[in-house]
C-alpha cells in the first residue's frame, strides 16, 4: 500500500481535481484505490455523489465505522471525513480513540493506493489523518500544487514535510496558455528543480485546461498528458523536469 498526498498552501489551485484524476487513473490501471476527502467542504465527495455523513460525525453518533462515510463509487472507495458543511465548533479529536478500528477497516479492503485530497495548508504533526496514515507505515509521495505566485511559500511548506514524504513533486498549475506565461513558469520550475533538488524529485508545469477545471471522473472520459506524467513520475520515482 502507498499513499499519495495532494497538498497546497492555498485554495483553488486544483488539489481536488488532481486527487480525483489520480484516483481514477490508478483505478483504470487495475489498482484498488481509496480516495480520502480531507477537504473541509467535502467538494470531491460531492462531485462523486457522496452526500452521506463524514467519518467524524459517524464516530460522534456511535455508528459502525465506514457504515455511512465510505462509499464504493465507480470502482473507487470514497472516504468522506467531514460532514458538509464543516462545523468548526465540534471536537474532531474523537477520531484519535478510533484509529485502530479505522486502520483495520482500511486494511480489510486490501487497498493498493490511498489518495489524500487535503485541506489547505495541512501540517504533518497536528492532524489526525496524518497520525492515521503514519500508523499504516506505508510509502508516501507528495504532490505540492502551486501557482506562479505562490511558489516560494510552497517551497517553505514542502520543507515542513521533508521528513514525512520521501518523493515530492512540485507542480506549477493553472498556467495561462500564453507563450510568455508558459516560458516564465518553465523558468521558475527549472530554478526550483536546480536549487532544491534535495527537496523536490520532480518539477512540472501544467497549463490551464478548461476540461480539467470541470473534471468529473464519473461522467467524463478525460486524459491529461501532464497529469499522466506526474502520476508516472510518482509510480516509478522519476527525477525529472517537465
Amino acid at each position: 500500500m502507498e499513499a499519495i498526498y495532494v497538498l497546497g498552501v492555498k485554495g483553488g489551485i486544483g488539489k481536488t481535481t488532481f486527487s480525483l484524476y489520480f484516483a481514477k487513473r490508478l483505478s483504470l490501471m487495475g489498482k484498488n484505490v481509496m480516495y480520502i476527502d480531507h477537504d473541509y467542504f467535502s467538494f470531491g465527495s460531492l462531485i462523486l455523489g457522496h452526500n452521506d455523513l463524514g467519518l467524524l460525525e459517524e464516530i460522534e453518533r456511535n455508528l459502525p465505522i465506514f457504515s455511512r462515510s465510505l462509499k464504493n463509487i465507480d470502482n473507487l472507495y470514497v472516504l468522506k471525513l467531514f460532514s458538509n458543511p464543516l462545523n468548526i465548533n465540534k471536537n474532531y479529536s474523537l477520531l484519535s480513540n478510533k484509529i485502530q478500528q479505522v486502520l483495520n477497516s482500511i486494511l480489510k479492503r486490501e487497498v493498493d493506493y490511498i489518495i489524500l485530497d487535503s485541506s489547505v495548508g495541512i501540517l504533518p504533526d497536528n492532524d489526525i489523518v496524518m497520525a492515521l496514515l503514519e500508523e499504516l507505515e506505508i510509502e508516501k509521495e507528495g504532490v505540492f500544487l502551486s501557482d506562479m505566485l505562490s511558489v516560494n511559500s510552497t517551497i517553505k511548506y514542502a520543507k515542513l514535510w521533508e521528513n514525512n514524504i520521501k518523493y515530492k513533486v512540485l507542480v506549477i498549475n493553472m498556467v495561462p496558455p500564453i507563450p510568455e506565461n508558459l516560458s516564465e513558469a518553465i523558468k521558475i520550475a527549472n530554478e526550483v528543480y536546480n536549487n532544491y533538488n534535495e527537496l523536490f524529485n520532480a518539477a512540472i508545469v501544467v497549463q490551464f485546461d478548461e476540461k480539467m477545471y470541470n473534471y468529473n471522473p464519473i461522467i467524463a472520459e478525460y486524459e491529461n498528458e501532464k497529469l499522466n506524467s506526474i502520476l508516472l513520475s510518482i509510480l516509478y520515482r522519476y527525477n525529472t523536469l517537465k
